[in-house]
C-alpha cells in the first residue's frame, strides 16, 4: 500500500468516528503526496461540509472536477453542498451536469425536480448578497430544501472510477 493510501485510509477511520478535524489532516496529506487522487478530495470536501465549511468543501469538489469533469458524482456532491448553502442556480447548475453526464442518474433527476417544482425558490429567494453588487436582499425570506444526500453511493462510485482511471494510467 502506497503512503497517499495509507493517510487516506487513516483518514476514512477518523471521518467514520466524527473526527473531521484529524481527518481532514489526513486527507490533506493524502493530497499532498498524490494530487490527483479524486476521492482523497472527496472525503475531504465531505469532512468539510461536517464542519459547516461549505464554500471551503465546494472548492474541493472544484479541485476533483478540474481533475475528471466527467464524474456524474462530483457534481452531484457539489450540488447538495449548494443546496445546504440555500445557492439553488448553483445547485441546479451542478444537477443539470449531472444529468448531462448520465441521463438517468434518479438522485439528480430528483433534486432537479425538487427544485425546479418548488415555486417558493423562484418566489422567495433566499438571504444573500450579490457579489456583483455588494447589496444584500434584505425583504426575502429564506426558504429550506431538504434534499438528502446518498453519500455512500457518491463516494463509492468516485472511489471506483479513480481507480479504474489509476488502472489506466499506469
Amino acid at each position: 500500500m502506497s503512503k497517499y493510501e495509507t493517510w487516506f485510509n487513516q483518514g476514512v477511520t477518523l471521518q467514520d468516528e466524527k473526527n473531521y478535524t484529524e481527518a481532514l489532516t489526513c486527507f490533506q496529506n493524502a493530497i499532498d503526496i498524490k494530487p490527483d487522487f479524486i476521492p482523497a478530495w472527496v472525503y475531504k470536501g465531505i469532512c468539510l461540509e461536517r464542519l459547516k465549511r461549505y464554500e471551503a468543501a465546494i472548492d474541493c469538489y472544484n479541485k476533483a472536477i478540474q481533475i475528471n469533469p466527467d464524474v456524474a458524482d462530483l457534481w452531484y456532491n457539489k450540488g447538495t453542498t449548494y443546496c445546504t448553502m440555500k445557492r439553488y442556480n448553483d445547485a441546479l447548475s451542478c444537477f443539470e451536469r449531472v444529468l448531462d453526464i448520465e441521463p438517468d442518474n434518479a438522485m439528480a433527476q430528483t433534486s432537479r425536480s425538487f427544485i425546479l417544482a418548488t415555486p417558493e425558490i423562484f418566489k422567495i429567494n433566499p438571504l444573500r448578497s450579490n457579489p456583483n453588487d455588494g447589496n444584500t436582499d434584505e425583504s426575502s425570506e429564506e426558504v429550506e430544501i431538504p434534499i438528502e444526500r446518498e453519500i455512500g453511493r457518491q463516494i463509492s462510485t468516485s472511489l471506483s472510477q479513480s481507480s479504474e482511471n489509476e488502472l489506466m494510467q499506469e
